[in-house]
């Protein structure tokens, strides 16, 4: 950590509708975004993943990611994808996420970012996940939506913060 560096805090956005939540204007020089959600749930089971983009855009393809969901019975699921970085398992609708997605900054001449997700749900399961992707440019967005494309948020909220 840089001496002197300090988070930068986004505005909290309400998850209660829609596919997707993107938080742009991310500065030049960002090397570590956190992804905030409380209460994040769906009206499906879609797996929630983030996806990172620069002034080109979101970009939607080439990421390794995986997550994994251990539950109170020691049960284990693995959901893996390409699209994006899972930040939460599949789950009923009614099963709200909290938990943090952390991003950071690995090489900075080809602009790859690791994520690590963690969180829990209310129904005891707990997930952890990994992965990453090379940008073609400094990352100045980042979205939060749906692994399916089609299950929309209806209860949470949603922030981020970077340094």
């Amino acid at each position: 950590m840089r001496p002197n560096a300090s988070f930068q805090l986004g505005t909290e956005i309400a998850s209660t509708s829609g596919t997707s939540i993107t938080f742009t204007g991310i500065p030049a020089g960002t090397k570590r975004v956190m992804i905030s959600f409380v209460g994040v749930s769906t009206n499906g089971t879609s797996a929630i993943m983030v996806q990172i983009g620069d002034s080109g855009g979101i970009e939607d393809a080439t990421y390794t990611s995986t997550i994994v969901t251990l539950t109170n019975a020691a049960a284990v699921a693995t959901v893996s994808g390409t699209t994006g970085f899972l930040a939460a398992a599949p789950s009923a609708g009614t099963n709200a996420f909290s938990g943090i997605v952390t991003l950071i900054l690995e090489d900075s001449s080809d602009f790859t970012w690791v994520a690590t997700a963690v969180g829990k749900s209310t129904t005891l399961v707990m997930q952890l996940g990994a992965g990453d992707k090379a940008l073609s440019a400094e990352l100045t967005q980042v979205r939060i939506t749906m692994f399916n494309g089609s299950d929309t948020f209806d209860a949470g909220e949603i922030n981020i913060s970077f340094e």
